[in-house]
């Protein structure tokens, strides 16, 4: 199944799980909702240790909550593709049984991040003693080839690391070896995954402008806390729905790209 096909059996597959967009949509309002104080920050306004303090404890708070909606979702999704069921009873089992690998395959993913962008970074400050705009250039673009490269070779690929681990039911180190065989034979189905993100991202942010622009419009009119809860609804309902199209289309686009994989072991063995 090629990026379209993928795309557009994400939508369906969205449409067909209305249930789990509404749990993620109470989940995701919750989340708006109680971040609304934080958001009403403006530059005039005195930020205080303590609301600091309470935007990080909520910020880590809500993603370690997300972790679990997303290891719930993605198993929900994938019996949705391969079975055409939706299980909602399994959202709160799904969520409990790949909660630690998310979030272990998470950390380590962030860590590779850091290493490959603290060797770029040594390599453009190695260069300042020299105080050469030439060899810092070169630095430069030495540092920026580092991350391309490595973006290329691993971090687009392991974006399947996750459809890997919970639809074939592997652990974190294998999800990513899985994920890097998968979507680098051959090479170029790199390049068609950085297509397929973008092209969910363009759609993304197409009907978010739109709705956005509409509902801030009717927001405008309203009080100020009527206005910012309006646009907490409306974000949600986007999010929800356009969360599980992206999951759906990776999804599909995973487990094509996994049968191939399997037809030609069997073919060689």
């Amino acid at each position: 199944m090629g990026v379209i096909g993928a795309i557009k059996r994400g939508f369906g597959v969205a449409t067909k799980s209305m249930g789990l967009v509404l749990i993620l949509f109470v989940f995701n309002l919750i989340g708006n909702v109680a971040s609304i104080p934080f958001a009403s920050v403006t530059p005039t306004t005195s930020v205080t240790p303590q609301l600091t303090v309470a935007a990080v404890i909520f910020s880590i708070l809500y993603i370690l909550v997300s972790i679990f909606f997303q290891g719930a979702s993605l198993g929900l999704v994938r019996d949705l593709i391969k079975e055409g069921k939706l299980k909602l009873q399994s959202l709160v089992s799904y969520g409990l049984k790949y909660y630690i690998r998310l979030l272990l395959l998470g950390l380590l993913i962030i860590l590779i991040i850091l290493i490959v962008a603290l060797i770029a970074g040594l390599v453009v400050a190695a260069t300042a003693p020299f105080n050469n705009p030439v060899i810092t250039a070169i630095a430069i673009i030495i540092a920026i080839s580092i991350a391309v490269i490595t973006g290329l070779m691993y971090f687009i690929p392991f974006t399947l690391a996750p459809y890997a681990l919970i639809s074939e039911e592997i652990g974190v180190i294998e999800s990513m070896k899985r994920s890097l065989r998968v979507a680098k034979n051959p090479f170029s189905r790199v390049f068609l995954l950085l297509l397929l993100f973008l092209l969910l991202l363009l759609i993304s942010l197409v009907i978010g402008f739109i709705l956005g622009f509409v509902i801030g419009l009717i927001a405008a009119a309203l009080p100020g806390v009527a206005g910012r809860v309006l646009m907490a609804v409306a974000t949600s309902i986007i999010n929800s729905y356009l969360g599980i199209v992206m999951m759906a289309s990776f999804m599909t686009y995973y487990l094509a790209l996994a049968g191939k994989e399997k037809v030609v072991a069997e073919k060689v063995f």
